[in-house]
């Protein structure tokens, strides 16, 4: 696993660091709200790695980790809060919750966890003030909306849910300002759509051409750059985001090189 620094001005990536080891078949990773602790889903030996990060992006694995979970876990989030992990299964259709142990990074299931999700349950989001969350459905071709306890942690299926799209639902990522869900396809591309904020339901705002297989996006902690990691064409896209309408560009210099199969971006 390697670590980048991001050009907050252009959004250009500079390896730095030594890469780390996780579990087998690393797929998917995030940084949760606090910055304390990274966890990376391994998805070839159905786990969670922890690690505790410091400083210069050195990192170094909790107690315990790696944390078994599900059967194909393939995406991770937490709650703005950093309270609870939601994890995608792709193999049961469903989003597994676990509460994050304060301080300590330990992983527990929640009461009522998995979650029932769409075909191909790949990526989940969650929306900045906890409220909804969202997860891609690869297989089923949508989108799945739900509501979010902000005490317990547990799903609740909006009206509407799942959302249809055209083609096979990659990953998904909301912006920090909750007002807006970006989701890559296997159609090679990144839409944008409006989130509606007292129902949760989706707009489509825009839509750009991404690298090949566009498996991974993620959003700055300032909502300007979206990320994308395209799995095939090993490299990552970079594309500025309008913070009033939501409409996506790509920025000079993208796509950028990466290493041999990019799958996952995560940023501090």
């Amino acid at each position: 696993m390697s670590v980048y620094s991001i050009d907050g001005g252009t959004g250009a990536l500079t390896a730095v660091g030594t890469p780390v080891g996780t579990g087998n078949g690393p797929f998917a990773l995030l940084v949760e709200p606090s910055g304390q602790f990274l966890f990376v889903v391994n998805k070839a030996d159905s786990t969670v790695s922890v690690f505790e990060t410091g400083s210069g992006g050195s990192l170094t694995s909790i107690s315990g980790s790696p944390f078994s979970v599900g059967s194909e876990p393939t995406s991770l989030a937490t709650d703005p809060g950093g309270n609870f992990l939601y994890v995608t299964d792709y193999a049961q259709n469903a989003v597994a919750v676990f509460s994050i142990e304060p301080g300590g990074g330990t992983l527990a299931a929640i009461g009522g966890s998995p979650f029932a999700a769409g075909s191909g349950a790949l990526s989940v989001a969650v929306d900045p003030t906890g409220t909804f969350a969202y997860v891609a459905n690869e297989t089923g071709h949508s989108v799945s909306m739900y509501s979010l306890n902000a005490g317990t942690g547990a799903l609740g299926a909006l009206s509407g849910s799942p959302l249809a799209l055209g083609s096979q639902a990659e990953s998904v990522a909301v912006d920090p300002a909750g007002k807006f869900l970006l989701v890559s396809t296997s159609a090679n591309d990144l839409s944008s759509l409006a989130i509606t904020p007292a129902s949760g339901a989706l707009t489509a705002v825009s839509t750009v051409a991404t690298g090949t297989f566009p498996l991974n996006v993620v959003i700055n902690p300032q909502g300007t750059f979206a990320f994308v990691a395209d799995e095939n064409s090993a490299d990552i896209s970079v594309y500025s985001i309008n913070p009033t309408t939501g409409a996506l560009a790509q920025v000079a210099g993208s796509p950028f090189a990466a290493g041999d199969v990019p799958r996952s971006i995560a940023i501090d």
